[in-house]
């Protein structure tokens, strides 16, 4: 089994802990960050994450700035993770290229399958 990596964005230590938890025993190798101010091009170095998991309500600076952020040096697909309703949000998503958009509380097996999706999709684009 390949082991992908899945970079966490997130100021809340128990969102974290519990995606920690839940996606190592699913086989997925995980790194942690909360924060983004001025470490955002080396982590992604550092990382080289898989996929990126992004919570769009973080104190300093939100995930969907984050996702912008992330967007303008890399095409490392992105998942936002939020508390928040999907409406204009979600549209506003779409627009960053974020590959999907779940509301807490979610599944973690519905979460894998969006990973999963998400990785799929990414490995067609780069192929073709």
């Amino acid at each position: 089994m390949v082991h992908r990596k899945v970079l966490v964005v997130s100021s809340d230590p128990v969102l974290r802990g519990l995606l920690q938890q839940n996606l190592t025993e699913a086989g997925y190798r995980l790194a942690n960050t909360r924060d983004w101010n001025g470490q955002l091009r080396a982590t992604l170095d550092w990382e080289r994450p898989d996929v990126i998991l992004v919570d769009v309500m973080m104190p300093a600076m939100d995930g969907i700035e984050v996702s912008l952020r992330i967007r303008q040096l890399c095409q490392t697909p992105i998942i936002l993770l939020s508390a928040w309703g999907a409406g204009r949000d979600k549209v506003r998503r779409l627009d960053l290229a974020a590959e999907d958009y779940l509301t807490e509380p979610f599944g973690i097996p519905e979460l894998i399958d969006q990973i999963e999706e998400s990785l799929h999709r990414n490995a067609a684009l780069v192929r073709a």
